[in-house]
């Protein structure tokens, strides 16, 4: 909960609870981005090697890329000290690659 009084912002909100609700949303974000490129069928067909080697290396390491950049988050989030800290974290989803 956040209260405003005098113009001033007080975050009533447990650091736990933020830290909790910033990962749940960057796992979002780090899924949504993955489904964006690589639906479920795509990405079973790659981790069975239908497609080409070339295109099941571009997703699965479009795929990776996007876990480590949400581990990165997740050790971010955790680490913060303050509510501030944790809101600040973003996922940066990485670029896609060619052959994808």
């Amino acid at each position: 909960m956040i209260r405003i009084e005098n113009g001033k912002v007080f975050d009533l909100r447990a650091l736990k609870d933020v830290k909790e609700n910033r990962i749940k949303l960057i796992r979002i974000d780090c899924s949504d981005k993955i489904n964006l490129h690589a639906d479920g069928a795509t990405q079973q067909n790659a981790a069975l090697g239908i497609y080409s080697p070339e295109r099941c290396e571009a997703i699965k390491s479009h795929i990776s890329a996007c876990r480590n950049e949400y581990l990165r988050c997740k050790a971010l989030i955790l680490a913060a000290q303050t509510n501030d800290e944790a809101d600040a974290v973003q996922f940066v989803a990485p670029p896609v690659p060619e052959g994808m």
